[in-house]
């Protein structure tokens, strides 16, 4: 950047704002990563706003961080930027998550990254869609999502249970509620272990836990780690003691109802924008 701006721009590198929009630059991450809340700065404690810049955080690369700070340095002074700051993160995260479930190549935004930029500035409303989807039904492809994305995903099906009032855990893993391990014995002979496989690491079989508690849980079956999923203090990982049983069935059965869930929430976020 710094020859680019050399040979392009040599201007820029004497602009006497460059320092202080760095410090502004690294006073978000301080949010983001450290958590930490920022004197005079009242969108850092805004729940919304952290809860959607924690779930951009497992993005699976970069390209999320640039529109980010675009629009905080460009309105961060201006009349009701918290609640449009939240309103553009939702919509940022309802757009690249959607995208990314489609098609999970590392640039594939890159372009519409670059046209948001430029059209985040001077405007705190712009305009954006990242979406090219045809015929593709986004429910299935919640239901059984590529891997990078399941962060994600997890993320924003548990900042949707009522009960989540904080952030998740810095620490968490994503848990197999039926283990990845098992034995034959559990299930009919009709059914193979390719079957038993893909419906493993379908999302209806998945949900955050914190990293401690997973440890202790091991590779047991559900009923023998009910008493791990009870100490929890996320709650739709908690929220799994409601269950009796769980076998492959109820795997579908949860995929199906967490997809509609998570699609309407991304579709709100869309609308509400």
């Amino acid at each position: 950047m710094r020859k680019y701006f050399i040979s392009k721009h040599p201007q820029a590198l004497y602009d006497m704002d460059l320092l202080p929009k760095l410090t502004d630059i690294m006073n978000v991450w301080k949010v983001c990563t450290n958590r930490e809340k920022l004197q005079d700065e009242p969108w850092c404690e805004d729940i919304e706003i952290l809860r959607a810049l924690d779930i951009l955080s497992s993005y699976p690369n970069e390209f999320w961080k640039y529109p980010v700070i675009t629009y905080y340095l460009s309105h961060k002074n201006k009349p009701n930027f918290m609640t449009n700051f939240r309103l553009f993160l939702n919509r940022l995260v309802a757009e690249l998550l959607t995208r990314y479930l489609v098609d999970s190549s590392i640039n594939f935004v890159k372009s519409d990254i670059m046209k948001l930029n430029v059209a985040i500035v001077g405007n705190m409303h712009p305009s954006f869609s990242f979406k090219d989807l045809g015929d593709v039904n986004i429910l299935e492809e919640i239901k059984k999502p590529n891997s990078k994305s399941v962060r994600m995903l997890l993320k924003v099906l548990a900042y949707l249970h009522d009960d989540q009032v904080e952030l998740l855990p810095q620490k968490w893993e994503i848990e197999h509620i039926f283990p990845q391990k098992w034995h034959s014995n559990y299930f009919p002979t009709n059914v193979s272990d390719d079957q038993i496989k893909e419906k493993i690491e379908l999302l209806g079989n998945k949900v955050p836990f914190e990293k401690k508690l997973n440890i202790q849980a091991g590779n047991e079956y559900f009923v023998k780690k009910k008493d791990e999923y009870a100490q929890s203090k996320i709650a739709v990982t908690k929220a799994l003691c409601e269950y009796s049983d769980w076998n492959l069935d109820t795997i579908i059965e949860r995929g199906a109802e967490i997809s509609k869930e998570i699609k309407r929430a991304l579709d709100r976020w869309v609308a509400s924008y």
